[in-house]
């Protein structure tokens, strides 16, 4: 068991580690591998990496705070789901109703895997989904983003 401060030393040593990381990509030629994440262009729509004891999950989010807002982004995307799961490479969950730990209710598309931040020995597999996930995720969103954006106030 860790105390508090060992803790969160261990989830920041991941995310230093994930990062140095993002550097060994190929094509990358030691620069850092710069994620779309919160910067998608679309406000209230981010990709995310969500890592804690049980699971590693790789996310489109969808966090606007206008629940019409957030429900007609996500209907949309749902509308492109055949496209999306094609350039990404498989099937996603799809929950339009995920509660975050912190109560709050977002929608979001994402990929996971068993994982334990807090175990070392495992990190190296988390670091390959992670990565590897998000990839396909950058890709399938760059797919569908034209047409998320296209007439959103309809």
């Amino acid at each position: 068991m860790f105390n508090k401060e060992e803790a969160k030393q261990l989830r920041l040593e991941f995310w230093q580690r994930l990062n140095n990381r993002t550097r060994r990509l190929p094509g990358q030629k030691g620069r850092k591998k710069f994620w779309i994440f919160e910067n998608t262009g679309i406000k209230g729509l981010d990709l995310r990496f969500d890592v804690d004891r049980e699971k590693a999950r790789v996310a489109l989010e969808i966090n606007h705070s206008s629940e019409e807002r957030r429900l007609q982004l996500f209907e949309k995307l749902q509308a492109a789901k055949g496209v999306f799961e094609e350039t990404f490479g498989g099937p996603l969950t799809w929950d339009f109703a995920y509660e975050k730990p912190t109560g709050e209710l977002v929608c979001r598309t994402y990929v996971e895997t068993p994982g334990d931040i807090m175990n070392e020995d495992l990190w190296p597999e988390m670091f390959f989904f992670l990565i590897d996930n998000m990839l396909r995720m950058e890709a399938a969103f760059l797919e569908v983003k034209d047409y998320l954006q296209a007439n959103i106030n309809e």
